[in-house]
């Protein structure tokens, strides 16, 4: 635990702000000078290209931390060991910390990192772990410039780019919040954010890519895997990769309670911001559903 942190809030008015290099008592001076000198090691670390020869995980993620906030914080790179949040917003426990940033990158390597993803569902998932990466807030500060710096790089390997000098910071800030849960009793919603990053993210591939799914299997086990993220038990969270998770759908298609439960998955995964065209494959999807069959075998657990 940083000194600063220890203090009782009348120490803290003679102390260095965060246990900053500079000796800067000041909150806001201390911002600013931050602020001032994380810009500049940002334009070295792109310049450098150093970020795009390192793999996309933890060691990666702090890396950039360490690198940006190296003349102003000792513990540059290093995760918080206290408790924080903002407003309404409490970020991840200190307690579980390692576990949440284990569980992401998992589930990055699981997703093969976005790559091979329309547009669409790369908007979707580009949402998905923007919100995750704000809900962990790793470091005691400069959370928000590390994770735009990770995810610009991981849009890029993807095929896809985002420029977050163009988005106002204070829209992205409010669909943040909001992604969060505004308010106790308010549940979170990625939509804005979604639209946000929808009217900012463009593809750079040659191609624009084009999933095809020979099988019903496969196009209900691809939506799943991409839209069912906004629940706690999740499809994707559940199976190791996408062929398990396509198994497990045939064995659901054998019965009609397996096809009420994916039919249920389906609906849930139609709540929030999906573009018009989505919800009508969905709903496409759904109606077979309903008309197809199998023959019947055991009851199969979702």
């Amino acid at each position: 635990m940083l000194d600063y942190d220890r203090a009782d809030p009348e120490k803290q008015k003679t102390m260095p702000y965060l246990d900053n290099k500079l000796g800067i008592v000041d909150e806001q001076k201390c911002i600013k000078m931050e602020q001032k000198l994380s810009s500049l090691r940002a334009f070295e670390l792109f310049d450098s290209e150093k970020l795009n020869k390192l793999p996309l995980n933890a060691k990666t993620f702090c890396y950039i931390h360490k690198y940006l906030f190296q003349d102003i914080y000792p513990w540059a790179g290093e995760y918080r060991t206290v408790n924080i949040q903002k407003g309404y917003s409490m970020f991840y426990n200190v307690e579980f910390l390692l576990y949440g940033m284990e569980e992401i990158f998992n589930n990055l390597r699981k997703d093969n990192y976005l790559k091979n993803l329309t547009r669409r569902e790369f908007v979707e998932l580009f949402s998905y772990y923007s919100n995750e990466f704000n809900v962990l807030h790793p470091f005691r500060e400069g959370n928000g410039r590390v994770k735009m710096i990770f995810l610009t790089e991981l849009a890029n390997r993807a095929g896809f780019e985002i420029d977050y000098n163009a988005i106002d910071h204070n829209v992205l800030r409010q669909a943040e919040i909001s992604a969060f849960g505004e308010a106790p009793g308010i549940a979170p919603n990625l939509s804005k954010l979604k639209l946000l990053y929808d009217k900012q993210i463009k593809e750079i591939r040659n191609e624009s890519y084009n999933a095809k799914c020979k099988t019903i299997e496969e196009v209900i086990n691809r939506f799943l895997w991409v839209y069912d993220r906004e629940s706690s038990v999740n499809w994707m969270s559940n199976h190791e990769d996408m062929d398990a998770g396509i198994l497990h759908v045939k064995k659901l298609l054998q019965t009609s309670e397996g096809r009420e439960k994916i039919i249920s998955k389906l609906e849930k995964c139609k709540l929030g911001a999906k573009p018009n065209a989505t919800l009508v494959q969905l709903d496409c999807l759904i109606q077979k559903l309903l008309l197809f069959e199998k023959p019947k075998t055991d009851h199969i657990e979702m």
